[in-house]
């Protein structure tokens, strides 16, 4: 029990305790320690599901009352998704919980009694899953849940067996979870039907698999430190996008470049839970062959530069970017829209008949006699309508997108246009509009779009 050591010095500890035979011998051994004894609350999840529950909700009041340690419980709704099974909800959900508790007392930590059993299972479970390294290193003994709150599993390298010897040498009760028997639960599916087969092959089985875990655990530590200085080195941008050079990406050990792309797939899309291989391989893949790569699943965009600079876009990003804001062009002058690394050159030019060839996306040569308000940059409403250049018919942005869309997209991955009083100019990447047309007896605007 010499893992109790992890446990901060200062601060509220908030014990999770279920009445079974672990958490009761958490709190019974931490209470033994007075100063520890000062700092406990403890806290019972209520998830409504099982039978016993009102009885363990008692139970484990009871023990708060007779070591006198303040008692927190809450009641919460559990319901399978499509994406996760009603374990995995259950889990999440009473995390969350945990989580409220510990921030209404204040506490500094968490404290569970997950055992070394239960970190073989988690370990199985993983592999089952196609888990990559990170999640056959199991749970570690000290986490971080929350900001500034710690998770702390103590019991991590204690056996199942030495709590319950320990339990019956105190003669120290316990509640008996009847869930634990149904076999529909995968963990429990594991924990009675495989880990017997499995210790028949190896009677050490159980330690065996908790020391692999710890020895890939430290093995991710390391990948995770290198990962960590090259991350800082490479990785720029912002909540609209993220960029780092492909080539140094590419001199990277695979190992390397797969962490990375799960790094920078969580915190840039928000993921509760880490991509899935193909995912991960579809982006890697894509940045090795410099090939723009969408992630539909994600709304997420992988585009390589001329400059070999790799780029991570999202569209909802750029939709809450552009969400009822727009930027003024200055003309003439230099306009940068800073969220985007982007930058717009507004010049005025004497007619050319090369302009009336422009091949360009970058570059729109519109009359600026016809400009009666300022030029604004802007997401178009769907509703806005125009007469592109060439085409003779006035047609809607939605329906313009529509067909146009594929092709612009190679060149700007969002639609944006430049509009003076509510009429749409120029479709950056695409067309101007046939009222802004230049003629050779009028100068010239010209629009140059940059992307850094």
């Amino acid at each position: 029990m010499e893992e109790i050591r992890n446990i901060p010095t200062k601060g509220t500890i908030l014990f999770a305790v279920s009445g079974g035979p672990d958490s009761v011998a958490l709190v019974e051994i931490c209470a033994e320690n007075s100063q520890l004894k000062k700092r406990m609350h403890i806290a019972y999840v209520h998830h409504g599901l099982r039978k016993n529950a009102d009885k363990e909700l008692e139970f484990v009041r009871n023990i708060a009352k007779n070591l006198d340690v303040p008692f927190h419980w809450k009641k919460i709704k559990v319901k399978k998704t499509k994406d996760m099974s009603l374990e995995e909800v259950a889990r999440a959900k009473r995390y969350e919980a945990l989580i409220d508790i510990a921030k209404k007392t204040k506490s500094c930590a968490i404290m569970t009694a997950h055992t070394l059993d239960d970190q073989v299972e988690t370990v199985l479970l993983n592999l089952i899953r196609g888990s990559g390294l990170k999640g056959l290193c199991g749970m570690r003994v000290v986490s971080k849940i929350d900001e500034n709150l710690l998770l702390i599993r103590p019991f991590l390298s204690v056996e199942k067996k030495q709590i319950l010897d320990f339990l019956e040498e105190k003669e120290i009760k316990y509640m008996f979870d009847e869930s634990n028997l149904e076999i529909k639960f995968t963990r429990n599916f594991i924990r009675q039907k495989i880990m017997p087969l499995l210790e028949q092959i190896n009677p050490q089985v159980r330690k065996n698999i908790f020391r692999t875990a710890k020895i890939l655990s430290d093995d991710f530590d390391f990948i995770n430190s290198e990962a960590e200085k090259i991350m800082k080195e490479i990785v720029s941008g912002n909540g609209m996008m993220v960029e780092f050079p492909g080539e140094k990406f590419r001199s990277l050990h695979i190992c390397l470049q797969r962490y990375l792309i799960r790094r920078l797939l969580v915190e840039f899309c928000n993921l509760v839970h880490p991509p899935d291989f193909e995912t991960v391989e579809k982006v890697r893949t894509s940045i090795i062959s410099g090939k723009k790569t969408n992630i539909d699943k994600l709304k997420l965009s992988i585009i390589s530069t001329k400059k070999n600079t790799v780029r991570f876009l999202k569209k909802e990003n750029f939709e809450k970017f552009f969400a009822g804001n727009f930027f003024e062009i200055k003309v003439p002058g230099t306009t940068k829209i800073s969220g985007l690394e982007w930058k717009i050159f507004a010049t005025y030019k004497k007619f050319s008949k090369e302009f009336l060839i422009n091949d360009n996306r970058f570059i729109a040569y519109i009359n600026p006699e016809i400009i009666k308000d300022r030029l604004i940059l802007k997401k178009p409403e769907d509703r806005a309508s125009f007469v592109p250049l060439g085409m003779g018919k006035k047609v809607s942005f939605k329906k313009y997108w529509k067909t146009h869309k594929k092709q612009i997209e190679e060149f700007i991955e969002f639609p944006i246009v430049i509009e003076d009083n509510g009429a749409i100019v120029w479709v950056v990447g695409g067309h101007i509009s046939q009222d802004y047309a230049i003629t050779d007896k009028t100068r010239v605007l010209e629009i140059v779009f940059c992307k850094a």
